[in-house]
């Protein structure tokens, strides 16, 4: 998965979450859930960050489903009923199942793509704008950095015998001014060395279409209608 062009990756998992919102199967959301679990468990990404993103998720996903359960009418979201012959089962689990599966292919996308990669190709393939592309990179990689510099001011408020919130101002403040200059020295270095000028640039690294890269672009769509029609039928 980490292979796979950035580029295709997003839009190949965009057009799969937009067929799927139009089929009402919840047989469909699982199986998009459990192949985007496979995916995803394949790239070998930290588990803490699984476990952050689908753990509410799932606690999210099981309170929409009681709570379609228990306060669905007798009406059927869609037409189709499957396996399922109770309709308060049915309403719960299309909407948990959906909310899963839309969180599994966020969670597919984000944990198999470097972000700056992502940039990168979007300036290559789609032609964003370099100021746009560098400025988003430049950005990105301020945020380490205001994270640390967070911590050590709450830190020295600790060491004084100062309690403070989580969004306190007089935390966020110094943090505002001091990410005001760092961006002011980044533009001005970004200037200097030539990166606000327009024309033909060459890069270190490009990102090509490969034969695999197209397949992921269509595939997982065709297989999202292929599964729903196969369902709905």
């Amino acid at each position: 998965m980490r292979s796979i062009n950035p580029t295709c990756k997003f839009f190949g998992i965009f057009l799969s979450a937009i067929i799927l919102a139009v089929f009402y199967v919840p047989e469909l959301n699982f199986f998009v859930l459990a192949a985007c679990m496979a995916a995803t468990v394949s790239a070998h990404p930290p588990a803490k960050l699984v476990l952050a993103v689908m753990l509410p998720t799932t606690l999210l996903a099981v309170g929409i489903f009681f709570s379609a359960y228990r306060f669905s009418s007798d009406t059927v979201i869609g037409a189709h009923r499957g396996i399922f012959s109770d309709v308060h089962m049915l309403n719960g689990l299309l909407l948990s199942g959906r909310l899963l599966a839309f969180a599994a292919l966020g969670m597919l996308f984000i944990l198999t793509t470097d972000q700056i990669d992502f940039i990168r190709s979007l300036n290559l393939q789609l032609k964003l704008p370099a100021k746009f592309a560098y400025g988003i990179i430049a950005a990105w990689g301020m945020f380490p950095r205001m994270v640390r510099e967070y911590a050590k001011t709450r830190s020295a408020f600790r060491a004084r015998g100062l309690r403070t919130g989580f969004a306190s101002p007089a935390l966020l403040l110094p943090l505002l001014v001091k990410s005001v200059r760092w961006s002011e020295a980044i533009a001005i270095a970004m200037e200097s060395k030539g990166f606000s000028e327009s024309g033909v640039r060459t890069a270190l690294r490009t990102y090509p279409m490969r034969s695999r890269d197209v397949a992921f672009l269509i595939l997982p769509s065709l297989a999202v209608i292929a599964c729903g029609l196969l369902l709905t039928v």
